[in-house]
């Protein structure tokens, strides 16, 4: 995968604070102003922002955490820290809490010095006072005690603006009630991860967030939820990619089944490619492989990369959409005709009338040739599965095999060893094999 330009890319952090509901565990979200040209406006989303420069400056105040182990905890050779400090930053900016101790870790009591917070909370909004000197001025530290990181996502490649966002978890203060800035945060509301959800309510969630909520359904209480967090360890990045849905544009993440194929064939966020197949759809998996979707089963073409010889693989011509598709894509001159899986009577006449000339390699699991040329450097080498045979494109590090399951990539992940890295299947979208 090409890794993506990082020019428009800031650092950012963000918190999703916790507390016990009477409907269950809730979560803070704040509802983002309207801006033009701004994907977040309108937006229900976790206090948080970008880093600042200043956040270094707060190092010396904070418990529980110094830079080495923070940015161990990151994945990072340095700078860690910055992104907790700013998270705890941008929560008492946008939301009000201010999650501070003694020096010697003992609560401290904010009550007191509300006005003078009040008055500091708007100074570090407009820049005009930094996070360190407040806890300067009243001998607090930031307390990173009790702060679990628990996500880490990019913002996709085709947003003009984009976040590298670190998101933690804290339980809310007992003695603070948060209240929205009027600025960033027009409103705030405490709701249970399926109240933020439901569609009744028509919040405006980003993908982070609806995911985020989703991950954080189901625990018994918010401590629960916390130890949960902290208890994370190898946090992996999450970059949504563009894709077409039945729908139209659309957004998705590592666990859905198009997320490897996309990444593959669409490393720079054209969001061309789609991530619902209907019957009769065509693409491009290599410069050598083909797949036309089916109903039931696809079917692939393979050429020679001049693209005047052809292999068609699991033709189905009972399935209109398919064989419509198939026949207009297939513009090489068949060479072979190929099947793995048995062949009727109706579909074998079917494929000859079509293509008269071409000739019929084995089917499903009976014998024969082990090697199919097509023009002067392409060969589809058969394979020999558990149960049945899968075609191996020997140029390529693709391998065409049944109905591309868990069950059967486990199968051929012995060859991996041997430079196999994708698995085509009769179903669904490529499968990365291995650790790819």
């Amino acid at each position: 995968m090409n890794a993506p330009p990082r020019s428009n890319i800031r650092a950012a952090a963000s918190v999703l604070v916790l507390r016990d509901g009477p409907r269950g565990v809730e979560l803070l979200l704040m509802r983002r102003p309207e801006r033009d040209n701004d994907f977040r406006s309108g937006a229900c989303v976790f206090p948080g922002g970008v880093l600042d420069a200043s956040d270094s400056d707060a190092w010396r105040w904070c418990l529980g955490q110094d830079d080495a182990a923070a940015s161990a905890r990151l994945g990072l050779a340095r700078g860690g820290l910055d992104y907790f400090v700013a998270a705890l930053r941008e929560c008492f900016e946008e939301v009000g809490l201010l999650f501070v101790c003694r020096p010697d870790g003992s609560p401290a009591d904010l009550a007191p010095h509300a006005d003078a917070l009040r008055d500091w909370r708007h100074r570090l909004h407009r820049g005009e006072a930094r996070l360190s000197e407040l806890c300067a001025a009243f001998d607090w530290r930031l307390d990173l005690r009790e702060m679990a990181y628990f996500a880490h996502w990019l913002t996709p490649v085709v947003r003009p603006k984009r976040f590298d966002t670190r998101f933690f978890v804290r339980l809310a203060p007992p003695a603070q009630e948060a209240q929205p800035d009027l600025g960033e945060a027009l409103e705030l509301m405490w709701l249970t991860p399926d109240e933020a959800l439901d569609p009744q309510r028509a919040l405006k969630l980003l993908n982070v967030t609806q995911r985020t909520l989703r991950d954080m359904r189901g625990f018994a209480s918010a401590r629960v939820a916390f130890e949960h967090a902290l208890a994370l360890r190898g946090v992996a990045l999450h970059l949504p990619r563009p894709a077409r849905g039945a729908e139209g544009p659309h957004f998705i993440i590592e666990d859905h089944p198009a997320y490897a194929e996309v990444a593959h064939l669409d490393p720079d966020g054209r969001g061309d490619l789609r991530c619902e197949l209907q019957a009769g759809d065509v693409q491009h998996l290599s410069p050598r492989l083909l797949r036309v979707a089916g109903a039931s089963r696809h079917a692939y073409i393979v050429t020679d990369t001049a693209g005047r010889e052809a292999a068609i693989v699991d033709a189905d011509p009972a399935d209109a959409a398919q064989w419509q598709a198939l026949q207009a894509a297939a513009g090489a001159s068949v060479r072979w005709l190929l099947s793995l899986h048995p062949v009727d009577a109706a579909t074998a006449a079917a494929l000859a009338q079509r293509w008269p000339a071409a000739q019929r390699g084995p089917a499903g699991d009976e014998g024969g040739r082990e090697t199919f040329a097509l023009g002067s450097d392409t060969r589809l080498q058969t394979v020999r599965l558990d149960t049945h045979r899968g075609l191996r494109i020997a140029e390529e590090a693709v391998l065409l095999a049944g109905d591309g399951t868990q069950r059967e990539a486990a199968a051929v992940a012995g060859w991996v060893a041997g430079g196999v890295e994708w698995l085509a299947g009769a179903r669904g979208f490529l499968q990365r094999l291995g650790a790819g």
